[in-house]
């Protein structure tokens, strides 16, 4: 620890502090514009000078000068305040004079200073630039003239998002903050760089002249999109979301947030919303009062109930409802209507995690999101994460750059991370689980395993090791098409790292098989002693902002919440959309037409006597409905919500209910009532603490007691003919589900769905860029535009998910890469 002084105040602090950061400790006000506490000190606006004794200048930055110990530090004085004034003068010899109609007014840190020096008037006098401002990006504009040349933009781009969009282009009094050859951005649209900058000099299109920010209240809530349960504020003026912003001390993600965080809200004031119960007479909707439509709800149920049994009715719920609902909904199910035929996220999209709970004993990521940045070696196992959890990539990013963290990036393409990658093991699509069987050969013929840890720790070693060995780096070779070097490269990489973890990314949108995936990742972890210490582990990234909770309340057929087994499970969620196979069903928030890789769900829906859909919108599902009820958004409901680290969310009412929607919640327990099952909301708020109360880490709470299980998992590889492609799912980091399709802005910014593929299998079949194509597979047959590229191997094309288009009915229930082929259309 250092010793120093502040303004006559003793402090102690950290080696290689910032005096700028002791400062803040101390409580002495330092004022700053380049200064963003979690990127890497810049020094550029020089505001934050102050004075120390003995120094050999008479100011220093605050904020890139580490304290000494014995350090006497001044923060105010007349010199620097003469000093800060100047540093002001000189920003606004350039800076326009426009703050009446500048969206930043009200938030500016420069207006802010200007204010509080008592910068009246400028000494200084210059033409002041006339640069263009830039409409003609998606979703930010950009005004250069007010620019500061803080640096901050150009910084989070770089060092915490990886994108390097932006930067200092020319020199002198011309320099200026831009794109190459000044084009519009094409970038992420995360809106980091309007987030941090700290004047108007970057700003949201979808909030410019809605309102002033004094004017707002920020309402914090939890992002609806996927499972890292980052903390939103909504700015709430007239009962209307004018903005979503953020802030660095509240929440897991520390202020970041991606484009459907930040842009996604447009869904929650869609002129498309649902605002009344509605029943089909004669094959057309009618607005009826919720008595009747409930009470309809309730008669038909049981009448199928008594006429064919409880097992003719299935329910689909949905990972975006709260656990609050979740677990009502599953009691609904079983209590009122007697039966486990309930699932949700098509059965599949959550047995990455099921795959945990067999492996290790703990259905959920062994580690905390902020551990990942503190790690020694990173495996992306299916991973896109710049498109599948963004906000996860910042944690990988940071690892790699300030903790010098090696990545490995296993992929059937090559993403954006992988020029960051030590090693890039690009395989055939579908024998990824042959891959790191091959990992793990090596791992024990080399000797890279920690003895103790699996004599103490684990049990089904010698089975393991037996199922492994026909697993040579010869046979991944052949199979994968990843050479021995490149295997070699990647297992001494993660074997050797101190601390190293795995992250595999999972969802409706990427096919494969998602619990063998997970085994075979903590199979790797547990052999290296990965598993019960800090910053290494298994990350399984679920899709949506509560997957882990709706696995959690029991939304599956073969357990109940807590993970109770039941006595006799009901039908996954595939087998009740088998045509014939129910004659009711109750879906809830979830749009298998448009999500489920199943060609015939709409035959199946309605073959049904009578189906009922829960939701905010007509979706393709709601058309095929008896009876819809309409529902509050995230915005207008109170509950909790469970992100991928088994952190515990709570969300609060921010918005009136639109119309005469109610919360799900609601719902439930006016059904639970008429069903004869009733309970209150308060004792399901109960019952859902309760459960997350004995949530423990095994390896946390027993000590030395636990044992986790090495699960071995056989594999092969897909064999294709010479004209045929391996064909592959991927999702956008715009895109969530079907919940994307009503943010408009985000949907213009990805345009339409397409088939990704490489120059040279274009050139063989004489495609073009955008040319409309014939996808089609033993299941199903659809039309794309195409995309070409480098980084997608021969023989392989990338069929990207869109909220508008079910592309997943080309790879059928097994939600296995497929083989296929594409030809032109007519």
């Amino acid at each position: 620890m250092i010793t120093l002084t502040i303004d006559g105040k003793e402090v102690q602090v950290e080696q290689e502090t910032t005096i700028l950061a002791a400062c803040e400790k101390a409580g002495a006000k330092v004022p700053t514009l380049c200064h963003e506490k979690k990127l890497l000190p810049f020094g550029a606006c020089r505001i934050c000078l102050v004075e120390v004794e003995g120094a050999r200048t008479k100011f220093v930055p605050s904020c890139t000068t580490p304290v000494t110990e014995g350090m006497v530090v001044r923060t105010i004085s007349d010199a620097i305040k003469k000093a800060r004034q100047l540093i002001l003068e000189l920003l606004l010899i350039s800076h326009p004079l426009d703050c009446p109609v500048c969206d930043k007014a009200g938030e500016c840190s420069l207006q802010d200073l200007v204010y509080e020096y008592g910068v009246t008037a400028n000494r200084f006098k210059r033409i002041k630039f006339t640069l263009p401002v830039d409409h003609n990006s998606y979703l930010i504009e950009r005004d250069l003239n007010r620019c500061i040349l803080c640096g901050k933009c150009a910084r989070i781009c770089s060092e915490l998002q990886g994108v390097s969009e932006i930067s200092f282009v020319n020199r002198g009094m011309r320099t200026k903050i831009g794109t190459d050859f000044d084009r519009p951005l094409n970038c992420e649209f995360c809106g980091q760089c309007i987030a941090v900058c700290p004047v108007g000099a970057l700003t949201s299109k979808l909030f410019k002249y809605k309102a002033r920010l004094w004017e707002l209240k920020n309402i914090p809530t939890i992002c609806p999109y996927c499972s890292n349960g980052c903390t939103l504020l909504l700015g709430i003026k007239d009962n209307q979301i004018k903005t979503v912003t953020s802030n660095d001390d509240i929440g897991i993600n520390e202020g970041n947030l991606c484009a459907k965080g930040r842009f996604g809200y447009e869904f929650v004031a869609s002129p498309q919303r649902l605002k009344k119960p509605l029943v089909k007479r004669e094959g057309k909707f009618e607005e009826v009062d919720w008595d009747e439509a409930l009470g309809l709800v309730v008669t038909k149920f049981n009448e199928i109930k008594t006429a064919s049994g409880a097992n003719s009715i299935g329910a689909l719920g949905s990972a975006r409802l709260t656990n609050e609902e979740l677990y009502l909904f599953q009691h609904l199910i079983r209590q009122g209507l007697g039966t486990n035929n309930i699932d949700h996220g098509g059965g599949y999209s959550y047995q990455g995690l099921i795959g945990l709970k067999e492996s290790l004993g703990y259905s959920a990521s062994t580690n905390s999101i902020h551990e990942i940045r503190g790690t020694k070696a990173i495996l992306l196992l299916r991973a896109d994460l710049n498109e599948t959890h963004p906000d996860i990539k910042i944690e990988v990013n940071l690892a790699i750059n300030r903790n010098e963290a090696k990545l490995i990036v296993a992929d059937n393409k090559r993403i954006k991370l992988s020029s960051m990658a030590v090693s890039n093991l690009i395989y055939k699509p579908g024998t990824e689980l042959v891959l790191i069987n091959g990992m793990i050969n090596l791992l024990i013929k080399n000797d890279f395993i920690d003895k103790e840890f699996i004599k103490e720790k684990t049990k089904g070693f010698r089975e393991l090791q037996s199922c492994v060995k026909k697993y040579t780096p010869e046979y991944v070779e052949k199979t994968c098409g990843v050479s021995p070097q490149e295997l070699e490269l990647a297992t001494r990489t993660y074997a050797e790292a101190e601390k190293a973890c795995i992250i595999v990314a999972t969802g409706m949108g990427l096919c494969g098989n998602n619990r063998a995936l997970a085994l075979t990742a903590s199979n790797l972890a547990l052999l290296t002693g990965n598993i019960g210490k800090e910053s290494s582990g298994v990350y399984i990234l679920p899709e949506k902002n509560n997957s882990q909770g709706a696995v959690d309340m029991g939304i599956v057929p073969g357990f109940l919440p807590g993970y109770v087994s039941v006595d006799k499970p009901g039908y996954s969620a595939f087998q009740m959309l088998e045509p014939g196979k129910l004659k009711g069903m109750f879906i809830v928030g979830e749009n298998p037409v448009m999500t489920y890789p199943l060609f015939d769900v709409q035959n199946a829906l309605e073959s049904l006597e009578f189906l009922v859909v829960q939701d905010m919108f007509m979706t393709p599902t709601a058309e095929l409905a008896d009876v819809i009820l309409p529902v509050c958004s995230f915005a207008e409901k109170d509950g909790t919500y469970t992100n991928l680290e088994k952190r515990v969310q709570g969300i609060e009412k921010a918005l009136p209910y639109p119309g005469e929607t109610k919360p799900d919640l609601e719902i439930f327990i006016d059904l639970c009532k008429r069903m004869g099952c009733e309970i209150s909301a308060e004792e399901v708020s109960k019952k859902v603490a309760n459960l997350y109360e004995g949530a423990h880490k095994p390896w946390s709470s027993n000590g030395n007691n636990w044992k986790s299980k090495f699960i071995p998992v056989e594999a092969e590889g897909i064999k294709t003919a010479q004209d045929e492609f391996l064909f592959v799912s991927t999702g956008s980091h715009f895109y969530s589900g079907s919940l994307s399709a009503w943010s408009l802005h985000l949907l213009e910014i990805k345009g339409e769905s397409c088939v990704e593929l490489s120059y040279k299998d274009a050139k063989k079949i004489g495609l073009d860029e955008g040319e409309q194509v014939k996808i089609s597979s033993k299941n199903a047959e659809i039309e794309l535009k195409t995309r070409l590229s480098n980084n997608i191997p021969e023989g392989v094309a990338v069929v990207e998910t869109h909220p508008l288009l079910n592309v997943m009915v080309l790879f059928g229930k097994e939600m296995m890469p497929i083989k296929g082929k594409i030809s032109k259309v007519g």
